[in-house]
Order: structure tokens, then C-alpha cells, then sequence
């Protein structure tokens, strides 16, 4: 039930308690009047009184009138007393509603956007479909993997949300009422950095994030930083991956996995590792291998939680100066842990998967090579 609800019915019951209080002192002050005037009246008679008994049974009637008045009139003063914490009440009730009928049409609007652009990007990617089904891969750059010199693992770490919307309501009555959608991207990095913190060869590792990036980022990234290791974590579908727009709007960049591949091409010194951490990804890694030796994607959908125990134990693994197919095991094995289920209860899909070009075989590719350890 939506909070608007609620407040609707305590506002309605709190008018229903502040019309007996109004009806409490509307019958209070008028026995209070009826007291009081025959009070009046039995004084008037004990002054007119000749004798002392009568007067003296006047004004005892008199005063008993009187006490029957001051608690009628203590009560009405208590029912109105009622009444203005109940008007109070109505109006803190009153605000709290507006904020939540406020932030309940923000999540509607936020919905209804992220419901057309859901619609948008599964037309573009029909069309892309179709498109795609025709159409040869193009032949963009095969090279060769390279022994690794000695030198730190650069990992060029992309995050993007751009259908992330937040809304915080803070009430009168001191609610607060939050509405969005969002990826725990950040956290992610956090747990990344803070896994290769533990790890063995840490100092052989160095992460450069970029937040809500861009396809103008991911180019800077390696022009600047020469990666081995590409990473993106965002929202992906079976044509590409979902970017940041320079504009910095809602609606996002569709970044198609062929471009993708040409981009990372486009450099002279191509990344050994592109890794997707986003829902149905692996989908791009026939276009992605034309220019990178290894892809590890998702087949199916990847929720937060799992997304982000990957990203930890398969870093801190390669620190760890473990091959990539290794790094990768440990990962699988950890998401397993996480998840509280045995392996034969796991669909494989719910799980990273890597491809690899035929001469490359992941069991020998190790990304971080310590001086102390032979290659």
C-alpha cells in the first residue's frame, strides 16, 4: 500500500476524533451556561431570602452549580485543548502527504521514462538485430599476446548508471521517503580496491576509475593509461553496453559492441582482457576477440550483489599473480559461497563466462608477474 494511502486514512480518522472533540465542547459549555445561570439564580434568591435557612439552602444549591460549571468547563477546555493538537497533527499529516503524493508522481514519472526508454532500446536493438543478422563481422585488428613485462597491471575500471534516479522526501514529521533505481557501481570499486588491498602482489595492481564514463572516456582512458585490463560494469544487452551520454541525460549511450571492439583496436597498445560485468554481455565477444585475446562476460542477467563478489574475489585473485582462468574459478567458486547454494543448484548461466581466441589459452595468461616469480 502506497504511503499516500495510509496518510489519507490517519487524516481521515484524525478529523473524525477533532469532530468529538468540537461536539465535547459544544455540550460542555452549554451545561457550563445552565450551571452558571442557575447558579444566578439561587443567589438572587438567597439575597431575597427572610430567612437565614432558605438563604443558607440557596447558596449551598448555588455553589453546587457552580463546581457543576467549572468542570464543564474544564472539560470543554480539555476538548479544545484536543482539538489543537488534532489541528496540528492535520497539518503535519497534511504536509507528509503532499511530499508523498510529491515523491510517488516522481517514482510514476521515473517509471514511465525508464518504461520508454526500455521500449527505445529494444527497438534499436531489433533493428540492430536485424541488421547484424546480415551482415559479416568486420575484420577491425587480430594481435598477438605479449609476454608480460614487468611492469604494474593497469586495469581502466569504466562504471556507468545513467537510468539511475533518486528521489529523497523529507516530511514535516521528520519521514523521509526515498524513490530510485540504481547499480551499486561504486561500491563495486570499493570492494575491488579494498580485495586487492589483501592481496599478495597489491602494489602490482593499479585501478583507474571512471564514474558515469563515457564512449569519450573509455578513449581517454587508453590513450592515457594504456590498460591491460578494460573493465565496464553498467547495463548491457546482446548488442552492446550501455554508457554514460556526454549530455549526461537519463536516456543514456548504446555503445555497440562491434564499435566497441574498433575502438579498443584503435590504439597502440591494445588491452590483454576486456571484462563485461553486465547482464548478457558475452554476447559481444565474437565481435570483441577480433581485437582482444580474452572476454569474460555474462550470459544471463547479474544483480548487484553477485556483480560486485566477482569483481573482489577475480581482481584480488590476479594480484594474487594467478592466471586469468584461475582468477576467474575463483570468482565462479565465490559467487557460489554467496549465493548459499550448492553448484549442481546454480544454472551456469547465472555465472561469468570467458572466451578466448584459439591460440590463447587462459590457464597460461598471468597478468601479473612479480620480480620474485619466473614468468
Amino acid at each position: 500500500m502506497a504511503r499516500s494511502d495510509t496518510l489519507r486514512r490517519e487524516l481521515a480518522t484524525l478529523g473524525d476524533k477533532k469532530a468529538g472533540f468540537a461536539k465535547v465542547v459544544g455540550a460542555q459549555e452549554k451545561i457550563a451556561a445552565g450551571a452558571r445561570e442557575a447558579a444566578r439564580k439561587k443567589r438572587d434568591q438567597a439575597r431575597r431570602s427572610n430567612s437565614a435557612s432558605s438563604a443558607r439552602t440557596a447558596l449551598a444549591a448555588a455553589e453546587r452549580e457552580e463546581k457543576k460549571a467549572a468542570a464543564a468547563e474544564a472539560k470543554a477546555a480539555k476538548a479544545r485543548k484536543d482539538m489543537a493538537t488534532a489541528d496540528k497533527s492535520i497539518a503535519a499529516k497534511t504536509a507528509s502527504l503532499r511530499a508523498a503524493e510529491a515523491a510517488e508522481q516522481k517514482s510514476a514519472d521515473s517509471a514511465r521514462r525508464r518504461d520508454d526508454t526500455r521500449r527505445r532500446r529494444e527497438d534499436i536493438t531489433h533493428a540492430r538485430a536485424v541488421a547484424t543478422a546480415s551482415a559479416p563481422l568486420p575484420q577491425i585488428r587480430y594481435i598477438e599476446v605479449r609476454p608480460p613485462r614487468p611492469e604494474p597491471l593497469r586495469v581502466l575500471y569504466l562504471t556507468a548508471n545513467p537510468d539511475a534516479v533518486e528521489t529523497t522526501v523529507t516530511s514535516p514529521d521528520g519521514s523521509v521517503v526515498e524513490q530510485g533505481t540504481w547499480l551499486r557501481v561504486d561500491q563495486e570499486v570499493r570492494q575491488v580496491k579494498q580485495g586487492l588491498r589483501g592481496s599478495k602482489y597489491r602494489d602490482l595492481v593499479v585501478v583507474e576509475h571512471a564514474p558515469a564514463a563515457t564512449f569519450s572516456d573509455l578513449l581517454d582512458g587508453l590513450n592515457d593509461h594504456r590498460p591491460h585490463i578494460v573493465h565496464f560494469s553498467g547495463h548491457a544487452d546482446t548488442l552492446g553496453v550501455w554508457m554514460e551520454n556526454e549530455a549526461g541525460e537519463s536516456d543514456g549511450h548504446d555503445v555497440e559492441f562491434t564499435l566497441l571492439a574498433r575502438l579498443l583496436g584503435a590504439t597502440d597498445e591494445p588491452p590483454r582482457l576486456v571484462v563485461l560485468n553486465a547482464c548478457e554481455s558475452i554476447e559481444g565477444a565474437d565481435a570483441l576477440l577480433q581485437t582482444v585475446p580474452l572476454v569474460i562476460g555474462m550470459s544471463d542477467t547479474i544483480d548487484d550483489t553477485a556483480a560486485i563478489v566477482f569483481a573482489r574475489s577475480f581482481y584480488a585473485a590476479l594480484a594474487s599473480a594467478q592466471s586469468v582462468a584461475t582468477a576467474l574459478e575463483q570468482a565462479k567458486v565465490q559467487m557460489l559461497a554467496a549465493s548459499m547454494l550448492d553448484a549442481d543448484q546454480v544454472d551456469n548461466s547465472a555465472l561469468p563466462t570467458m572466451r578466448a581466441r584459439d591460440d590463447v589459452d587462459p590457464t597460461t595468461v598471468v597478468l601479473v608477474t612479480p620480480s620474485d616469480v619466473a614468468p
